[in-house]
């Protein structure tokens, strides 16, 4: 009997423990955030950071008030559009938007960026208690982006640009029945034609090589 009774209360504890793993943002709740991103994407767009500044929490985040002023004003002038991609219950009250903007502005344009924000519902309302939307604002940020990606990429480019011109330099030395058509796909497909190249037709070319090369020392 007791075996059971522990049973039924394992079984219990995971439910109860998964209903809160899984609890959702209601449709009701899911409109009103949705209505106050809405109006930061809006204050972005009119460079007017004072419709934001009336939806923080007492409760936000020491200095974001500044932040948000300070950036939202230097950014400028853009054209700025913002998507929710989830909606993340936190518990106490908190819900966290998950999403992506796009933003242009003189000179630049981004578009499949990622931000958050984490509103706390008070009475009716929700109000915004943290975000990194404003740092995210501006040519500043979508010039080092890049430049951030470009560092992360540029070790690989170095290293297939030295692989394909390894191969092209291979190819043309070497004398072989087709040697255009594989200088031409060697060119035209870049690593690809380089890559299919070192395995389908320099290892061959090799094997021939060392033959005919035993062949001499046995003459």
């Amino acid at each position: 009997m007791a075996k059971i009774e522990i049973t039924i209360l394992f079984i219990l504890s995971i439910l109860l423990f998964s209903s809160n793993v899984i609890a959702e943002v209601s449709s009701t709740d899911k409109t009103h955030i949705q209505n106050q991103v809405t109006i930061i994407a809006n204050s972005i767009n009119n460079n007017d950071v004072n419709p934001i500044s009336n939806m923080l929490s007492p409760n936000a985040r020491p200095g974001l008030r500044n932040e948000i002023e300070n950036n939202v004003v230097a950014a400028g002038m853009m054209q700025f559009q913002q998507r929710i991609s989830s909606y993340e219950d936190l518990g106490n009250n908190q819900v966290k938007v998950n999403g992506i903007y796009a933003a242009t502005g003189p000179g630049w344009n981004a578009d499949g960026m990622s931000n958050y924000y984490i509103f706390e519902k008070s009475g009716d309302s929700w109000l915004l208690i943290d975000t990194d939307f404003h740092q995210k604002l501006g040519a500043g940020y979508v010039f080092k982006f890049i430049g951030n990606i470009f560092l992360i990429i540029l070790p690989f480019l170095i290293i297939f640009g030295a692989f394909w011109l390894w191969m092209l330099i291979d190819c043309i030395k070497r004398q072989f029945e087709d040697k255009m058509m594989w200088i031409l796909l060697i060119i035209f497909f870049s690593i690809i034609g380089a890559i299919l190249y070192f395995f389908m037709m320099r290892k061959k070319l090799i094997q021939q090589e060392k033959m005919i090369g035993r062949e001499k020392n046995v003459r």
